[in-house]
């Protein structure tokens, strides 16, 4: 069945629901490792070299108490590692409002079921971390520069949308991949290896 907004949307929305451990190979612009999350006791990464790093997914909340990251009752808390779109891939609640979708099909990804479209941020994306939107875009931008002058790139730089994947079974990010604009924009591909293995 061909995705509808309404399917692709409520499947952004549902993650932290979907899967307790993921094995996933993750490359970004600035990353290349293997990971291995469980809810909600750890994360073990592999970087390229074969060296292993490790985080801790206890946090603190302002209140001092202290949270998992992924229990869905903390909306704001999340899996941080190198920045902020790791959360958003996880968990891309931000993907269920407030964008345009093109093109919903049906795909595959590394033998994975998946829904796919070209996604363009709208006035009122609310990105869970502007710096790290998942559409880079003006709307991001001025939630993180404010609309001061000078603060923005040219508007050539923003890519025209994001051809967005979401593992149908996990409701993660697969992929996040710029068309057009600058060749430095923010990417995403994630490989699912296996998914509540045990």
């Amino acid at each position: 069945m061909t995705p509808t907004a309404d399917d692709f949307q409520a499947l952004a929305r549902s993650s932290p629901w979907r899967w307790t451990a993921l094995h996933l190979r993750h490359r970004s612009r600035r990353l290349d490792v293997e990971v291995w999350l469980e809810r909600p006791d750890g994360v073990r990464i592999i970087d390229s070299s074969g060296a292993p790093v490790t985080i801790n997914l206890e946090s603190q909340r302002p209140d001092g108490r202290a949270t998992r990251p992924w229990d869905p009752v903390n909306g704001d808390d999340g899996l941080y590692w190198d920045n902020y779109s790791w959360l958003a891939m996880l968990d891309p609640v931000e993907l269920s409002h407030d964008v345009a979708l093109a093109r919903l099909r049906e795909d595959e990804v590394v033998g994975r079921a998946v829904w796919r479209a070209d996604v363009r941020a709208l006035p009122g994306y609310d990105p869970r971390c502007s710096c790290c939107a998942l559409v880079w875009c003006e709307v991001a931008d001025t939630y993180e520069y404010g609309d001061r002058p000078g603060w923005t790139p040219t508007k050539e730089a923003y890519p025209d949308h994001y051809d967005v994947a979401l593992d149908v079974a996990t409701g993660i990010v697969v992929r996040c991949l710029p068309v057009g604009g600058s060749p430095d924009a923010a990417r995403i591909e994630n490989d699912i290896v296996e998914v509540d293995a045990g």
